[in-house]
């Protein structure tokens, strides 16, 4: 069993060398396009807290992060602080107001996250999608109690702001073009997301319906929330084969498809956010961070 196994690993390895560079390459952009994205929702985030920060610091931000989440457990395990220290050490945001804005941020990302992890289950069956309604409950009971989970957030993270800034956090609710952007910004992402598997799958000359697509990104979107190692790292990649498998391709394939996708968001992501702090000023935060932890 055991030398079947890594019979199909050295093929799916092999195999690597035999696929298109022109889809190859066109997934990269819409990874790095997916990070612009994210930098864009959030300066409209910050700008609804009346703070203006370039575009192009945000994405270095936001690259440096994605550094960070691949060396520490869990899918956002350090990125997210990184993030904040960036902005308040070498922008001058006070850092309750970047903290606060990541916040913000996710909550916006909930929205399009659940509707296409309930896309993604349908697949399966619509059963298993039920275990939605209860957290598609719980935004709903945030978004009208907006105020009260506010003050929750700012005192389990002991965030310290202004009367004027708590009252900018609270006013963010009714912000709609910030909240219409970022659910926008937000939704592009996963459909770039899916929009990249499906080159990569092109890139090896497979034709791979969406739906299987959504359902493959909601499951690497859950193995990296739930894996305990740095990035998911061996976890991830272990539960894409076993799931790209099930759904019909041959695993030396599945093997194919796993180094390329995790190549592009595992190796060339961390490599240009560690690019980003050796070489914009994240040394000075990376300091900053460690003092902290």
């Amino acid at each position: 069993m055991f030398s079947s196994i890594k019979m199909e690993l050295l093929t799916g390895v092999q195999q690597v060398r035999y696929a298109s560079p022109h889809y190859f390459l066109l997934a990269v952009a819409t990874y790095y396009f997916s990070v612009l994205l994210f930098a864009v929702r959030w300066k409209y985030v910050l700008r609804g807290m009346g703070v203006e920060v370039p575009i192009g610091e945000l994405f270095k931000a936001n690259l440096a992060g994605l550094f960070m989440n691949n060396i520490t457990p869990m899918s956002r395990g350090g990125g997210e602080f990184l993030r904040s220290l960036w902005v308040s050490k070498l922008r001058g945001v006070p850092m309750g107001i970047s903290a606060v804005t990541i916040v913000y941020e996710r909550i916006l990302e909930s929205i399009p996250v659940m509707v296409m992890v309930a896309l993604g289950f349908l697949y399966v069956t619509s059963a298993q999608a039920l275990f939605l309604i209860p957290l598609m409950g719980g935004l709903v009971l945030i978004w009208l109690k907006w105020e009260r989970f506010i003050e929750l957030t700012l005192r389990a993270f002991r965030i310290e702001l202004s009367p004027e800034d708590r009252d900018r956090i609270v006013s963010l609710r009714k912000c709609n073009d910030v909240n219409l952007i970022g659910i926008g910004a937000s939704s592009l992402v996963w459909i770039l997301d899916v929009l990249r598997l499906k080159l990569i799958t092109m890139a090896f000359g497979l034709e791979v319906s969406i739906p299987v697509l959504v359902f493959i990104s909601v499951v690497n979107l859950i193995l990296g929330i739930a894996a305990f190692t740095p990035g998911g790292l061996g976890v991830v990649e272990s539960g894409l084969v076993g799931t790209l498998t099930y759904v019909g391709l041959p695993p030396a394939l599945a093997v194919s498809v796993v180094i390329l996708e995790r190549f592009i968001s595992y190796v060339l992501g961390s490599l240009s956010g560690l690019m980003v702090l050796l070489t914009s000023g994240g040394r000075e935060v990376w300091r900053a961070l460690k003092s902290r932890w």
